[in-house]
């Protein structure tokens, strides 16, 4: 009798200790607010992880960089004190210059659709295994578009024309590529984290914000520190990516391994049809809230992609980026 209760205690113990293998508590960093689409998306995520696995996998969610800021998370994501963040592409382009790409001229008044023929096909699958490389992991469904980059949001200095940026100091998404266009645009643009922004506004550090979308400035609410004007020209796109640390993913079983790429599969569709929807009203919430809009004349916009593209071979020469992959991305939107 003593036998089998010592085995029923021991059997108990190791289906305990089997239990709690199961279970893992995992983090995710965003540097945007509550209720900012990145944010809602990674409720969501948390969400389908936590019942896909019946409550064994939990995902703590710390918004508003009070974790990270952006490339300090994608570093901690590297070496594995990190498990999962989604990021901007043009944030994460520090550490894998070749997701520059769709910032590049050659995007210029590229559509959503051409964002996502090129990245849910076999180029994208490129780009997330040079990812990988850098021990990051994107989840099967990919990245969601958030929107189309314009030039210049600016406070208390309009922006009517493309001669009107020289000059004037611009908070950047702190990438390489981005700070070059904007140089070569004439702009005297400055690579800023996100959580810093608002303090360089209202401080007078900087004129405004290049190389960012409606979004920004509708989900930050950055006319209440000052931006009153926006310079709408389409200039190339970003996108949001959901991580994985590839280091916390090898500490799972491949069953909650996948039930992470699952979870995202069911999310990402939302993810992409809620960006858009947000998009659309973005400029009518931006514009209610007293940033007024300047639309350049097609031909205007024509002569700087023009301009742009010209210089676009030095750029990505001098990012590090891979010239035949971008030649093989100029193909595929080309149609050829």
């Amino acid at each position: 009798m003593k036998d089998f209760i010592k085995t029923t205690a021991l059997a108990a113990l190791f289906a305990g200790a089997a239990g709690a293998a199961l279970a893992a508590e995992l983090r995710l960093s965003v540097e945007t607010p509550p209720g900012h689409i990145r944010n809602m998306a990674a409720e969501k995520w948390a969400e389908a992880i936590a019942e896909k696995s019946g409550g064994a996998i939990t995902v703590e969610i710390f918004p508003a960089a009070q974790l990270y800021k952006s490339a300090d998370a994608i570093r901690a994501l590297a070496s594995g004190a990190l498990d999962m963040s989604i990021q901007a592409s043009p944030t994460l382009s520090q550490f894998e210059p070749n997701l520059s790409v769709i910032t590049l001229p050659m995007f210029f008044g590229a559509t959503r659709e051409d964002i996502r023929t090129l990245l849910d096909g076999p180029l994208g699958d490129e780009l997330w295994e040079k990812v990988a490389a850098k021990g990051i992991v994107v989840p099967e469904g990919g990245h969601f578009e958030f929107a189309p980059n314009n030039s210049a949001y600016t406070a208390g200095k309009p922006i009517n024309t493309y001669a009107d940026l020289a000059g004037v100091k611009l908070a950047t998404p702190p990438s390489p590529v981005v700070v070059t266009l904007m140089k070569e645009m004439g702009a005297a643009p400055q690579a800023t984290p996100r959580s810093e922004i608002v303090l360089q506004l209202t401080q007078g550090q900087i004129d405004g914000l290049g190389s960012v979308t409606d979004l920004t400035i509708s989900g930050g609410k950055l006319w209440e520190a000052g931006i009153d004007h926006a310079f709408a020209d389409n200039a190339g796109w970003g996108v949001y990516i959901p991580l994985l640390s590839k280091a916390s993913m090898a500490k799972l079983s491949e069953e909650e391994q996948q039930i992470i790429h699952d979870a995202w599969g069911e999310v990402v569709g939302w993810a992409r049809e809620e960006a858009a929807a947000e998009l659309e009203k973005a400029r009518a919430v931006n514009e209610e809230n007293g940033v007024t809009y300047t639309d350049p004349a097609p031909e205007e916009i024509a002569a700087m992609r023009e301009k742009m593209i010209g210089a676009q071979d030095g750029i990505v020469a001098d990012s590090g980026m891979d010239a035949e992959f971008v030649g093989r991305v100029a193909a595929s939107l080309s149609g050829n």
